[in-house]
This record gives structure tokens, C-alpha cells and sequence, in this order.
């Protein structure tokens, strides 16, 4: 696990790194609930978030509290110039009816709900690394991790399902304007709703 630590005038983010990622993959690997921003002025593109399947989609917004709390559990993708960039699969607890009602019914993304709550996330960086791709000639890479504040905690597991797209700013460019394919992008889908299904982009 990660620890994050400052004083007066250093700070200090602290994880066993593996070590076959680079620098530039690590500044996207510790986004803290802001990684639709980091990617946007990466790319220079806008990063759209698209949904791919929640459960369960509604919940008791009024009654939500710590007592009873609305967990849902969702993907989406993030999407650049018609490309997934990004595979998000998570869990999100609810405990307060303004969180739920963010989230529920207004339909507002993980990190678009925090900023909405103008308060900061505690991030804890679970686990992370590069594994081979289904996709001939990929690797993806992924990460676990925690976000954290009053009334509504996350957890969530993110695959780049190309890490071509963090080599160099001119391998980013040719990553947008490629031609998607059929097998483009494809990691196995572990989670309880589908621990068969593959993920096909």
C-alpha cells in the first residue's frame, strides 16, 4: 500500500513501484480522483466518461445514512477521440443522502461528485503493475486503489488497456489517430458480475 506523507516545505508519495513502470506511468497511477482531468491535459483532449453497466442503478436516496448505506457497483470507460483509455470498475458506498443524491441522480461521475463536494479524497494506492494484453502486441496496465471521504467511499480497479499511450507524447498522438480494432484494448473482466466475461472495446 501506498503512504503519502509532507512537511513544511517537501512532500513525499511512498510505494513499491514495479519496475518496469516508467515515470510517466506512475504520475497517471497516483490520480487522485482526478484522473479525467490528468488524461485531459495529457492528451489535450476531452476525456469523456461512458457508461457500460451499474447495479444497481437507483437506490433509497432519502433514507441513505451510516446505518444504511447504498453501495453500487459499476464500469465505465474513459473515453479519448473514440478510443477506451481507460477501463474503471468499482464500488461506492453511499452514507449520506447529499452523496447519493450526487451520484443517483444526478448522475455525476466519481471525481465530478468529489469536486461537487469540494472535499478532497484520502487516496490509498493499493497494488499495481503491467500484464500481458488479449490483444496481440498490448500490455495493459492497472491499478487498486481507495477513495475516501465522509459519506462516500469508492473502490476501484482502473486498466489502460494499451500502455503504448504513455511511451512518449508522440506515441500518445499516434495511440488517438489509430484506427480502432475489433480486438483493441480487450482485458478479462474479474469482477463478481461477470468473472467470465471478457471485455471487448
Amino acid at each position: 500500500m501506498s503512504s503519502d506523507s509532507f512537511s513544511t516545505n517537501q512532500t513525499y508519495f511512498q510505494f513499491e513501484w514495479p519496475a518496469e513502470i516508467t515515470g510517466l506511468e506512475r504520475s497517471a497511477l497516483t490520480a487522485k480522483g482526478d484522473l479525467q482531468r490528468t488524461l485531459g491535459a495529457y492528451f489535450s483532449e476531452p476525456i469523456s466518461v461512458q457508461r457500460i453497466w451499474e447495479t444497481p442503478a437507483s437506490g433509497p436516496v432519502a433514507s441513505t445514512s451510516p446505518e444504511t448505506p447504498v453501495t453500487q457497483t459499476r464500469r465505465v470507460n474513459l473515453m479519448c477521440e473514440g478510443h477506451v483509455a481507460c477501463v474503471c470498475i468499482s464500488t461506492i458506498k453511499m452514507s449520506a443522502p447529499e452523496t447519493a443524491h450526487l451520484f443517483l441522480e444526478e448522475k455525476f461521475a466519481i471525481g465530478q461528485t468529489f469536486r461537487r463536494m469540494g472535499k478532497p479524497a484520502a487516496f490509498q494506492l493499493i497494488s499495481a503493475g503491467v500484464e500481458p494484453s488479449l490483444a496481440v502486441g498490448q500490455e495493459n496496465l492497472w491499478r487498486t486503489y481507495t477513495l475516501k471521504t465522509d459519506g462516500f467511499e469508492c473502490e476501484i480497479k482502473e486498466v489502460f488497456p494499451d500502455r503504448k499511450m504513455f511511451a512518449s507524447p508522440q506515441s500518445a498522438e499516434c495511440w488517438m489517430h489509430h484506427p480502432a480494432t475489433a480486438d483493441k484494448g480487450r482485458v478479462p473482466d474479474k469482477t463478481p458480475k461477470a468473472a467470465m466475461m471478457t471485455l471487448a472495446y
